[in-house]
């Protein structure tokens, strides 16, 4: 994380893989065989979003504070509008295995929140009505997949969780479910956004 802050993202990354790897050495040099991926899947789980976020932020202040607003705004819209549309519609569980309280209804609504959010986010720098068209598709697609991977990031901690036996991801935040919970969302949908920004920066699309 703090060599992305550096400016030096690719070595931020390399280091990440690096620590992957050497935390999985040495769970195997521990004689702790069942447990090499876990923890090799810990630093690639943490690390990579923060690297992401960081190198997301980087580069001008407009176009840094333009791509962290984006994936906040998508975040928390979609996380609301699930929550508002599944709690007022109801209907079949997505996922009761290991989320009970989550439904179909819920996550076409959060789908649909990213969506708008992003939209929103895009209306802010508009200076012509010639910049709409390209922009909307691209920015609509952004937003859906930062939205879905909100979702899935979500539903990926609530079956770490009960993978491990545990209730709360941790206590450091009394009655939110630990830390992890507050931003299992957010950890996905970097990703998404920065490889966004990636394939915007290389001139692939947008």
């Amino acid at each position: 994380v703090f060599a992305t802050w550096l400016g030096h993202p690719v070595i931020g990354w390399t280091l990440v893989g690096f620590g992957a790897a050497t935390g999985a050495g040495i769970a195997l040099f521990r004689g702790k065989l069942d447990r090499p991926a876990d923890v090799a899947f810990g630093v690639l789980y943490i690390g990579a979003p923060c690297v992401g976020l960081v190198w997301l932020r980087s580069g001008s202040d407009v176009d840094g504070r333009g791509w962290v607003i984006l994936l906040l705004a998508v975040t928390w819209a979609t996380d609301i509008a699930a929550y508002a549309v599944g709690n007022v519609v109801k209907g079949p569980r997505l996922w009761p295995r290991f989320s009970p309280n989550k439904t179909w209804s819920g996550f076409i609504g959060g789908l649909a929140g990213g969506v708008v959010a992003a939209l929103g986010v895009l209306a802010l720098p508009l200076r012509t009505a010639g910049e709409v068209g390209p922009q909307l598709l691209a920015v609509m697609s952004v937003g859906l997949l930062a939205a879905l991977a909100t979702m899935a990031g979500d539903l990926w901690e609530s079956m770490l969780k009960r993978r491990f036996g545990v209730k709360d991801s941790g206590a450091l935040i009394p009655g939110h479910g630990g830390a992890l919970d507050r931003v299992d969302g957010l950890m996905f949908a970097v990703m998404v956004v920065a490889a966004a920004r990636l394939v915007w920066q290389l001139g692939l699309g947008f």
